[in-house]
């Protein structure tokens, strides 16, 4: 019988910016940890239902729109609780609310709109994707810097960001269409082991959690774009990349000495 509703995709965005915004107050009154767990279970029931309720053509999965929801949702939490900067964790909210809003905002209304909106919506959640891998980074810095849990070894939070980072790099690689084969999966392998030194050695880095996972998620980002390229069939087209490159082989030496606060 509920099953017969459907919910235009537009309606079912303005819902969700209402709950998103409901969410963000509540998430204002927190005193106890364990209301964070409540927190995230009653988020995600609600996009569950959201998605039962909305049409999704046959060529679109809600399984993997509520997967990149909620891997954002882990990395926006992370923001949200430990920024300190009240301006700053304003800026999260609203982008926890723009990014969830324009994931329904951007689902099409029917069969004929598909081809539309088909990509864009498989980029808008590679992005919320990348930003939620940047709050489990950032969630891994805090943890260590505070020292929330004493008794577990930084290594552990390493290896389970790194992990994390793996999933989502793998996930992806596998959303734009590669093969799942040997090199592919020597890539998950070497991700993995890179992306733990990497956090080890930014760990060590005399600068602050937030300030690391810009610089790890730029690195992430870059290199991810460059392993994807390797493993199409065409392989890397150094001609098209290299204006790409040079401008990042530019901008992050400026961002390193001139942005960044050395402690």
């Amino acid at each position: 019988m509920l099953k017969s509703l459907s919910f235009h995709p537009k309606l079912a965005a303005v819902l969700d910016l209402l709950v998103n915004l409901v969410m963000l107050w509540w998430l204002r009154q927190f005193h106890s940890w364990w209301l964070v767990g409540v927190w995230l279970l009653f988020r995600l029931a609600i996009w569950g239902a959201l998605m039962w309720l909305v049409y999704y053509p046959a060529e679109m999965s809600r399984y993997k729109h509520i997967a990149s929801l909620v891997v954002m949702v882990l990395g926006s939490l992370s923001f949200l609780l430990f920024i300190e900067w009240r301006f700053a964790w304003y800026l999260f909210g609203a982008l926890f609310c723009f990014f969830s809003f324009f994931s329904f905002w951007l689902l099409p209304a029917s069969s004929v709109s598909l081809a539309t909106f088909l990509k864009p919506h498989l980029r808008w959640r590679f992005i919320m994707s990348v930003i939620g891998l940047a709050g489990v980074f950032q969630a891994a810095g805090a943890i260590i810097s505070f020292q929330i849990a004493p008794g577990i070894n930084s290594w552990v939070w390493y290896i389970l960001a790194s992990l994390f980072s793996t999933f989502v790099a793998g996930w992806w690689w596998w959303e734009y269409g590669v093969e799942e084969n040997k090199r592919f999966w020597i890539w998950v392998g070497c991700w993995f082991v890179m992306i733990l030194e990497l956090l080890w050695v930014i760990g060590l880095l005399p600068i602050g959690y937030l300030t690391g996972t810009l610089v790890l998620i730029w690195c992430w980002y870059v290199v991810w774009l460059l392993a994807r390229f390797n493993l199409s069939p065409e392989g890397i087209n150094w001609r098209k990349q290299v204006w790409f490159l040079s401008f990042n082989a530019v901008l992050f030496p400026l961002f390193l000495f001139f942005i960044i606060r050395w402690k």
